[in-house]
């Protein structure tokens, strides 16, 4: 077996930190996405959707989309 010299043991010290600063920004961000904010983010995506479906051909050359992206857009699931 080796045996580590310190500026080994600091540099594996300094990993494991670097991991668990990792893990624990991980965990921060799935606790800010509450189930509150995947409803509204449900909602605003069937309003957008919703809204961006009764538009005629000519507005959606206004802001330069065609027919095929609105049903590709329309079809997606309402969480993505």
């Amino acid at each position: 077996m080796k045996n580590c010299t310190s500026e080994e043991m600091n540099n594996l010290e300094n990993s494991q930190m670097d991991i668990n600063d990792c893990c624990k920004n991980a965990l921060a961000k799935l606790k800010e996405n509450t189930w509150k904010q995947r409803l509204a983010k449900i909602a605003h995506n069937w309003r957008t959707r919703s809204r961006l479906s009764r538009l005629d051909d000519a507005q959606l050359k206004d802001i330069g989309l065609t027919a095929a992206d609105v049903d590709q857009e329309v079809h997606k699931p309402l969480w993505k």
